[in-house]
């Protein structure tokens, strides 16, 4: 008689799960919706590591061109149509059988019966932008009939088509799984870089605290690094390394990587699916400093604080390392993409704490927090004190080399209000420490500050600092450091001083050197509160300049602007033809606006005016006559 203990059952049913799963998709076998039965490439994958997100879907491409038929992948009905000038532009969801849906996003239009409803809608709310559910009887499709031509609207880097696939509780799903046969690739991933980062004050890699990167050798299909690492304590692996598909330049997604130490699994990450109420934590699972700082997307072989994401198996101490002394790890990572291409990655390191030269990529700053752990830089032979609790207490480097002095400060024990090096006062300005899931207020002469329960990912030591702009009088305040990526917004309430009389034009912009961005705001006597998802430094600027308007073609039958605004940004569009008012189509990617008519009877013969408002409210009028 067969006996299983637990852990096989297990293991039996999660197989049959997966099985079911890969076959309901493959038994669905939805129609490739760009030109079917005719070989093609993609631009971007499911998973992803994108600017800001993981990329949903498949981009796929269309030879360069807008205008290419784009087709329903099976029967269903069209639940969902939006248009916006940002995001996916013009797109259309459809709702299947199975209670699955597919997205088709960035078109340039709609099949006529739909963009003739799509048109209605806009004019009867007399707003370009639209998000509007069809009842269910109203477009039904075939697989394979035309809804759309293929375009490049909304946030679109170029003409092609996005693709998504989510389950009936719109979870995203890997298209890829459902085997086009129009992709082909049997290319391998690709690795760059390997980054090492210590975790606890006595961890150090090649002799160092901090985050180390070290580039791969090559040969064939296998990544490595030839000279052993040296590490001693708890430490995290970071990957750069991403796919790239057949007859294609374009960077996509490694969907599985497996992690083996020694021989055995400490680690498997597979990015397949994950709910959109988690699409956030993409900052938890990426090196955010890292893309930041270099443009380089890091895969955290770890998972770090506030991460939730369900991507995880095999996992050991949340994927950490802990090296012993003498002790030898030999590391093979396997990298798998959607078609099942394989590279491997192997390294070896020794436990020990001898010091190599290494390249520590993320010190912009002579000094920076860790987890708990402050770390500041000098020259050598510099003589430093930290100014704590009252107390100066004079320190000795925690470690030295040739470049410079390191000294590891754990802000558990006390937070310092700034260092002396050689007698000179450097502030720190770390003004609380926050843990994360806690709500926090911060209150001074020149800000408040709320962080709600949900604000940040992770426990936040606080940092703050204003100084007066010297060209506009104003404050420029920086709230935490930039490099940090938050989960929700947090709320700031400015008391600047010395406002003019009139401040209708005055708004809150976050800058970064030379340029700005319009954040907006809304005053409460000499107060104005904003939120913000990001921490930066921010300010207020007067725009007391409206847009500027400039047309290119004018007539009964066409009419075409030209719009731009020199700071805050375009806020209204509205366009009247004898008093009624006409639909403006919007492409902020082109600073294009273009007039669409109610129906083919309407004539823009006689007076037009157009305004365009900006976000402070400057308007711009264009009128004439058009015989």
């Amino acid at each position: 008689m067969l006996i299983l203990n637990r852990n096989l059952i297990k293991l039996i049913v999660l197989l049959f799960l997966s099985f079911q799963t890969h076959s309901s998709l493959a038994q669905s076998d939805l129609l490739f919706p760009v030109k079917p039965g005719v070989t093609n490439t993609l631009a971007g994958t499911m998973g992803e590591l994108r600017s800001s997100h993981f990329h949903t879907g498949i981009d796929i491409r269309t030879g360069g061109q807008e205008g290419v038929d784009i087709l329903a992948a099976d029967d269903g009905y069209i639940f969902r149509i939006s248009v916006n000038p940002g995001g996916y532009g013009n797109a259309i969801y459809i709702k299947h059988p199975n209670g699955h849906t597919t997205v088709y996003a960035h078109l340039k239009s709609f099949r006529k019966d739909i963009g003739d409803y799509v048109r209605k809608q806009q004019y009867a709310k007399k707003k370009f932008k639209l998000n509007v559910f069809p009842d269910g009887g109203l477009f039904k499709v075939k697989r394979g009939d035309i809804i759309a031509l293929s375009g490049n609207s909304g946030s679109s880097g170029g003409p092609h088509l996005h693709f998504d696939v989510r389950n009936r509780n719109q979870d995203l799903l890997n298209p890829l799984h459902y085997g086009f046969a129009e992709i082909i690739d049997i290319r391998p991933p690709l690795a760059k870089n390997l980054a090492l980062v210590t975790s606890t004050i006595d961890s150090r890699v090649n002799g160092h605290f901090g985050r180390i990167e070290i580039p791969f050798e090559y040969e064939k299909n296998n990544y490595f690094i030839n000279d052993t690492i040296y590490a001693i304590g708890r430490i995290g692996l970071e990957l750069y390394a991403y796919d790239r598909m057949d007859n294609t330049r374009f960077k996509t997604g490694i969907n599985k990587i497996e992690i083996r130490v020694n021989g055995k699994i400490h680690l498997i990450t597979s990015i397949d699916t994950w709910p959109f109420s988690k699409a956030r934590q993409f900052y938890t699972y990426i090196n955010y400093e890292a893309l930041i700082n270099n443009s380089k997307r890091y895969h955290k072989l770890y998972v770090d604080e506030g991460n939730t994401l369900d991507f995880y198996s095999m996992i050991t101490d949340n994927g950490y390392y802990l090296i012993e002394q003498n002790g030898v790890y030999a590391i093979d990572i396997e990298l798998t993409d959607a078609y099942n291409n394989k590279s491997n990655v192997n390294f070896v390191i020794k436990g020990s704490n001898n010091t190599k030269r290494s390249k520590n990529t993320l010190k912009p700053n002579p000094w920076r927090v860790d987890k708990h752990i402050l770390t500041y830089n000098t020259n050598p032979n510099d003589t430093v004190a930290f100014y704590a609790g009252g107390h100066t207490i004079n320190q000795k480097p925690t470690y030295s080399n040739k470049i410079n002095d390191t000294y590891l400060w754990n802000l558990t024990t006390s937070i310092p209000d700034y260092v002396l090096v050689n007698g000179r006062v450097y502030p720190l300005n770390i003004k609380a420490y926050i843990p994360a899931g806690v709500a926090y207020k911060f209150y001074n002469s020149v800000a408040d500050i709320q962080f709600a329960k949900n604000t940040l990912f992770s426990n936040l030591y606080f940092t703050f600092n204003a100084k007066v702009d010297t060209t506009t009088g104003f404050e420029i305040i920086t709230i935490g450091n930039s490099n940090i990526p938050l989960n929700k917004n947090y709320s700031v309430t400015l008391k600047p001083a010395n406002l003019p009389a009139n401040k209708e034009n005055l708004a809150v912009y976050s800058v970064w050197g030379k340029n700005s961005s319009f954040i907006g705001g809304k005053w409460a006597g000499n107060r104005i509160s904003f939120k913000s998802r990001s921490f930066g430094s921010y300010t207020l600027l007067a725009d007391s300049i409206p847009p500027t308007t400039k047309p290119l073609i004018l007539n009964k039958d066409e009419m075409v602007f030209k719009i731009s605004d020199n700071l805050s940004g375009i806020a209204k569009i509205t366009m009247l033809v004898n008093g009624e008012w006409v639909l403006m189509n919007y492409d902020p990617k082109k600073s294009l606006i273009w007039a669409e008519k109610p129906n083919t009877s309407f004539s823009f013969k006689g007076k037009i005016e157009l305004t365009v408002k900006d976000n402070v409210g400057n308007e711009a009028v264009h009128s004439t006559k058009l015989k």
